[in-house]
């Protein structure tokens, strides 16, 4: 009898456990965040550490769906100068394994980071660590995909829109992120007047995909995060893996790979499964302005069916997925990769998205020009 007593309570207690950790990953877990990390003597800086500029962290409840049961904290930073009202918003939306770190880079911000070049020119940023990573919640990770992840932008930009009064809003996508961008202003147009895709085409390489076969991690078993999320469907890339899978060796500082690599997150099984749902045509239906920049050594989109080191053949490629209500515009840059805002040339990138947005979208009250 004391035997069999033990061995309930053995089994009672493995299945509260294994109970516990079911709801912790199909219904809601917490951020898994921390300080900026660096090495040795390498000084690091956010936006919100300029003088004159004003930022603000905020969380905003969102949910995966209209009808979801649960609600989520997506957590991100806004800032501006002077006061925020009659400015054009950019909400910037990383890419997969990337936070908000991408769009904010903390190493030489002067060069390196777009939040900073975008508040010099006069417009408001929302700079936001996507549900699954960063300070945001960790939904169960098959739940994240392309369209919900829209879904989210969509309420981001109607809660900044409801507490300040912009003249416009733009977003700017980063690879994964310039999918979710186009889902969104496919699905709603009335909330956006443009949109800025970076490290996307219409194409996906077979040569990236084979390498992220053997590319990432389980997140729950390798690399900073282990021990810390218990859901198994979190990835994430390999340690030292980054610098020539992203990055053109001859146009990239090596301190900027080294701070990347130790700040990486994860995707999730999810996102990656979804992530070339809009490489079709579904882009010929968008009604609003949109930018593209590309590398031409992009090694994530170029390559297979199109290959980026021929200028006029990838723009003639892009160019045919939009319809002429987007007045779509291509640049693809010379020796950059996948991290175009990581490059050396950053600061001219950075020149060509900001020259856009005056243009197309107007900034501080300038009306857009016509197409």
């Amino acid at each position: 009898m004391q035997k069999q007593s033990k061995k309930f309570y053995f089994f009672s207690g493995l299945l509260g456990f294994f109970v516990v950790l079911t709801l912790l990953v199909l219904f809601k877990t917490g951020p898994v965040s921390g300080p900026l990390k660096t090495q040795g003597d390498i000084v690091l800086a956010t936006a919100a550490e300029v003088p004159g500029v004003t930022c603000r962290e905020q969380t905003i409840p969102v949910q995966l769906s209209a009808d979801a049961w649960f609600t989520y904290d997506a957590v991100g930073t806004l800032c501006w100068t002077g006061v925020p009202e009659g400015k054009t918003l950019a909400v910037m939306v990383s890419g997969a394994g990337y936070g908000s770190v991408y769009w904010d880079f903390p190493y030489q911000p002067n060069t390196y980071s777009f939040t900073r070049a975008a508040l010099r020119r006069g417009l408001a940023t929302f700079n936001f660590d996507r549900l699954g990573m960063g300070r945001s919640d960790r939904p169960f990770g098959l739940w994240l995909g392309v369209d919900n992840q829209a879904q989210v932008l969509e309420q981001i930009i109607a809660t900044l829109k409801g507490e300040h009064r912009f003249t416009s809003v733009v977003t700017l996508g980063h690879s994964f992120g310039s999918t979710i961008t186009l889902a969104h202003a496919l699905a709603w147009p009335q909330s956006v007047d443009g949109i800025v895709l970076t490290g996307f085409v219409h194409n996906s390489n077979p040569g990236f995909n084979l390498a992220m076969r053997d590319g990432v991690d389980l997140a729950v078993l390798e690399g900073p995060f282990a021990g810390a999320i218990v859901d198994p469907t979190y990835l994430l890339s390999k340690a030292d893996s980054r610098g020539d899978l992203f990055y053109t060796t001859s146009n990239v500082d090596p301190v900027v790979v080294q701070i990347d690599e130790l700040n990486r997150q994860t995707t999730t099984i999810g996102e990656v499964v979804t992530m070339a749902k809009y490489f079709k045509d579904q882009s010929k239906a968008l009604t609003v302005p949109a930018f593209t920049l590309i590398g031409e050594d992009d090694f994530v989109v170029c390559g297979g069916a199109v290959e980026c080191t021929d200028h006029e053949t990838i723009v003639a490629w892009e160019s045919a997925f939009f319809p002429p209500a987007a007045c779509h515009e291509i640049v693809v840059l010379d020796d950059t990769n996948h991290n175009a805002n990581l490059h050396l040339n950053a600061p001219g990138n950075f020149q060509l998205m900001l020259d856009w947005i005056d243009r197309r979208i107007g900034t501080a009250g300038s009306p857009p020009e016509a197409c």
